[in-house]
């Protein structure tokens, strides 16, 4: 599974039924800092892997929180 799709998975309960997309804001897919910070914490979890707080800053898309975790598992 990739990082996208790991994401996907992870987020889906909380889409109700939005489209996922790498291009999607966490605002546009009505994701507030609380699912955010979850979905950092079980990525950390599941991939063993540590987020730095000024890195999560600079998050606006799924895909930059595609491109840190890749940075990270690399």
């Amino acid at each position: 599974m990739n990082t996208f799709e790991m994401i996907k998975k992870e987020l889906e309960p909380k889409l109700k039924g939005k489209e996922l997309t790498l291009e999607s804001t966490f605002k546009d897919v009505n994701l507030d800092s609380f699912d955010l910070a979850d979905l950092v914490y079980q990525m950390e979890e599941a991939l063993n892997i540590v987020f730095e707080e000024d890195e999560l800053m600079s998050l606006k898309t799924v895909g930059d929180v595609v491109k840190l975790i890749d940075s990270k598992k690399a």
